[in-house]
């Protein structure tokens, strides 16, 4: 494992904490003993979701929706918070959410708003 895959899981996981607040223990394993596949990721997703044709709002809105779609409890609540910080709304977010029980059906009610909402209490928006 090169040393510098090791630096972006080694900032990985310090972004993770700062955003989380805690380093989920799944999170930290992976960085520790796959650097090499972690720090890829990272580097896709800083490409993918920066500045482009698309506002990184708008990106992370959609990361959302996906999350929900996909029923990826971990990443609903990581593009909750990273859409929040790029200047989502409660609105937008429940939008979102909206979108997602069409496309989704019961589940997008039920289940996949669960932890979005959570991160909505957590931020004092709800």
């Amino acid at each position: 494992m090169s040393a510098a895959a090791k630096r972006v899981a080694e900032e990985f996981k310090k972004m993770v904490k700062e955003k989380l607040g805690v380093v989920p223990p799944h999170i930290e394993a992976m960085c520790d003993n796959a650097a090499g596949v972690v720090a890829p990721f990272v580097r896709m997703y800083g490409a993918a979701m920066g500045p482009g044709k698309l506002d990184p709002k708008t990106k992370e809105l959609i990361g959302l929706a996906l999350a929900c779609a996909l029923g990826c409890t971990h990443c609903m609540t990581w593009h909750t918070i990273m859409a929040l910080e790029h200047g989502a709304t409660k609105e937008e977010i429940f939008e979102v959410l909206g979108v997602v029980a069409v496309m989704t059906g019961g589940p997008g009610i039920v289940t996949w708003s669960e932890p979005v909402i959570n991160v909505l209490k957590q931020k004092g928006l709800l």
